[in-house]
């Protein structure tokens, strides 16, 4: 995608946590996020009564934290496509994705500014290094899941398009995030292919990510595989009808 490279002094990060369920490891995340210096923008995706009163405590607690809360539960997509608008209105131009539970490395933060600083035309994005924590399904779901993000790009540039830990230029992600309807978890799939059909350049770094054995899941298994699998479909033929344009920024790479 060209563009004129954004100065550093003209950087303005924030950070989007969507949180679900999670409003008690939410407090760590965010602590954390403030600790290096970056402005939050916590979405309290229809929690119950009483976790949205700890995400208001939260939001005072912590230093430069914007609460926007959704009344209904919409799933992850819907949450960080509010996170997204808040970030766009706000006039944040970068935004680092980062989910509540905190199975990220959170120690990689510094790294992943930095390399949006060094690319601000870019997004950074990251792929998981897991421990012996990572349930065997989940894993393999992903290998799937990558093969036909492969397929839908028609190119092997994104090796994983799951991975809730990444940096988005806000001006380019939210034009493609308001169009998105995928609410739940093929959000980060269906976006980052989207993204990719723009011609955005993705950079790629490893991030350690951990299941704790006492952690709440948000994803459930026939649901959300069906979602998955039905949003595989329609980027399938979103990617026909692109095809040519796909084909012509291919070619024009290899020039």
């Amino acid at each position: 995608m060209a563009s004129a490279k954004m100065k550093p002094e003209d950087m303005k990060f924030c950070a989007i946590v969507p949180v679900f369920r999670h409003e008690l490891a939410s407090r760590k995340v965010a602590e954390t996020l403030a600790a290096q210096g970056l402005s939050i923008i916590m979405v309290d995706d229809g929690n119950a009564p009483e976790g949205h009163e700890i995400l208001v405590q939260i939001a005072k607690d912590v230093p430069n934290t914007t609460l926007v809360t959704r009344e209904k539960n919409g799933g992850k997509g819907a949450a960080v496509i509010s996170g997204l608008k808040t970030a766009y209105e706000m006039g944040f131009t970068h935004a680092l994705q980062v989910d509540a539970d905190g199975q990220h490395d959170m120690e990689a933060i510094p790294f992943f500014m930095k390399a949006a600083r060094k690319h601000p035309d870019d997004m950074v994005a990251s792929f998981p290094m897991y421990d012996s924590s990572v349930p065997k399904a989940r894993e393999q779901g992903r290998k799937i899941t990558n093969f036909w993000v492969a397929v839908e790009t028609l190119s092997k540039e994104i090796p994983d398009s799951m991975c809730g830990f990444r940096v988005y230029p806000v001006a380019i992600a939210w034009p493609v995030a308001k169009k998105i309807h995928n609410y739940r978890m093929g959000f980060d799939i269906e976006i980052m292919v989207r993204l990719s059909w723009t011609g955005l350049k993705m950079r790629f770094y490893p991030i350690k990510v951990k299941y704790p054995e006492d952690g709440v899941s948000n994803f459930r298994a026939v649901r959300d595989n069906v979602a998955i699998s039905l949003t595989h479909t329609k980027l399938c033929l979103g990617m026909l009808v692109r095809l040519p344009l796909i084909l012509a920024r291919r070619l024009a790479k290899k020039k």
